[in-house]
């Protein structure tokens, strides 16, 4: 079959990025032709890429064969990359190689149908091009209604994330009429959850009847258990290749950290993020993994987007509670040395500092006086570590802590931890109280991998995680198996797919 995939964006670093890459491999290891349209300029990097090139109003071009992949499989991929311009809408800013980013809330009228028209071109063109059979657009908007505009109503199938509800339909009249123009026209629309796809139908009640569930999956080969010493270790080496480092944040930027906060400058503990690449592991990551490597205490992380909606504030507040316990804390984004600044403050045990964060920030800090001036034990961050990275730093993990703030579709993350053999908690609302409802139903132990989001959280979380660091060694090889076959034989990206094409 041919299968066309519009995504907006990249194919690594959030949920909806790493659906659409892995749904894409499934596709070609079934031995469909697919057409993926999206702005990765790193095609090199998927072992599943087969031709990369660009394709805008007057065709597709510099098409380029990628050569034999990593994987071998009877399919097709080519990655087309839709001429769009220098302005790249997003739903939460971040930095973006080549583009001057705004967010959808910010795009002026012009700007939106300008990005719209030169989307809706070039899908029109790949389609053509390609000769697709089935056309995917990812998120209510701005996909849905670009496939609309460019196959015409019932010719596509709408693929709901979530961020696209929070971040702009919620927000903005203009988007909840372009996701109503986009899903009714859709011949299926499929969401991660009951909870985010309820969420979607009280703003277009009218696509009751085409609605289903194509839960994430997750790669149960790349996410296994693994000896700590074995998995870090070896994600070390792989690091310390990685060419992508000399551009990642500096070990240096901590004493800008701790005199930014000193000086109670906000503005520049801002700008001090925008002073390395985001998309970079850390330089000094490779030797702080293999120094974790040999570590025999308990390690609790989280690994995600470092923006105050994600709550990152929550686990790093928990972890202090545990003196016996290292964090370790994945991930990218602006916000990051504010995170940063306060698990510093934490570990001097700088009250001052403490209450200037909780008062300044975006985080919600709930630590009482005693609290701070008890520390911390040690809590490092490594920068962005992608898919090549990720399996083997979350198998290296104790529990993994996913304490959103914001409506999650789904969790991803947390059943890639569960594949791993890892615990994961996560705060109980929206999708991610779907996927630790399913998960603790597996093991009967209803509340043992979730808390309760509201007020006093921090304490909730920490105490959820003493308990399950403190389970007998038997135990917690017995909960870990049972949650890992949970997710091999429930969640597969397999299954994503056949509910895709279910949908069309």
């Amino acid at each position: 079959m041919r299968i066309c995939l519009w995504h907006g964006w990249l194919l690594e670093g959030t949920g909806s990025n790493v659906y659409t890459a892995m749904v894409a491999e499934v596709f070609r290891a079934q031995g469909h032709d697919v057409v993926l349209l999206c702005q990765e300029r790193h095609a090199e990097r998927l072992g599943f890429v087969d031709a990369r090139g660009t394709v805008g109003a007057t065709g597709v071009s510099g098409l380029v064969d990628m050569g034999p992949g990593t994987t071998a499989d009877p399919g097709r991929l080519t990655l087309l990359r839709p001429e769009i311009g220098e302005l790249l809408p997003v739903f939460v800013w971040d930095e973006y190689e080549a583009f001057r980013v705004k967010t959808f809330l910010d795009l002026t009228d012009d700007e939106l149908e300008t990005y719209l028209a030169r989307n809706v071109q070039a899908l029109e063109v790949a389609v053509t091009h390609h000769r697709s059979e089935v056309v995917i657009a990812g998120h209510a908007i701005p996909g849905a209604a670009i496939a609309r505009r460019a196959v015409g109503e019932g010719n596509y199938v709408a693929k709901i994330h979530g961020s696209d509800i929070e971040y702009a339909v919620k927000l903005q009249r203009r988007y909840a009429e372009l996701a109503r123009e986009g899903l009714e026209g859709a011949r299926g629309v499929v969401g991660s959850s009951h909870d985010v796809i309820q969420r979607m139908l009280e703003i277009v009640p009218a696509i009751r009847d085409r609605v289903r569930v194509a839960s994430p999956g997750v790669d149960a080969e790349r996410f296994a258990p693994r000896q700590r010493r074995e998995a870090l270790g070896e994600v070390a080496a792989l690091v310390a290749a990685d060419p992508d480092v000399t551009r990642g944040r500096p070990a240096s930027l901590d004493a800008e950290v701790t005199a930014a906060t000193a000086a109670r400058d906000a503005a520049a503990l801002d700008a001090l993020a925008l002073r390395y690449d985001q998309m970079a592991p850390d330089p000094m990551a490779a030797d702080l993994l293999a120094q974790l490597a040999n570590c025999d205490g308990p390690l609790v992380g989280y690994l995600g987007k470092l923006t105050p909606q994600k709550g990152v504030e929550r686990m790093i507040e928990a972890v202090a509670l545990l003196p016996d316990t290292r964090g370790l804390v994945v991930g990218f984004g602006t916000y990051r040395e504010w995170f940063r600044a306060l698990a510093l403050a934490l570990r001097r045990r700088d009250l001052d500092a403490y209450r200037w964060l909780r008062e300044r920030s975006e985080m919600r800090l709930e630590l009482t006086d005693k609290e701070v001036s008890c520390g911390a034990a040690p809590l490092d961050f490594t920068g962005r570590l992608d898919h090549r990275y990720a399996p083997g730093v979350l198998a290296a993990l104790d529990v993994l802590v996913v304490p959103s703030t914001l409506p999650e579709a789904f969790g991803m993350v947390a059943a890639e931890a569960a594949a791993a053999g890892v615990f994961p908690l996560v705060a109980r609302h929206s999708g991610l109280a779907e996927v630790a409802a399913a998960l603790e139903s597996e093991v009967r132990r209803p509340g043992l991998l979730s808390f309760e989001p509201d007020d006093g959280a921090t304490g909730r979380a920490a105490e959820q995680m003493s308990g399950l660091l403190s389970l007998p060694q038997g135990e917690r090889a017995a909960l870990s198996t049972a949650l890992r076959g949970f997710v091999v034989r429930e969640w597969s990206w397999e299954a994503t797919a056949r509910q895709l094409l279910a949908a069309a």
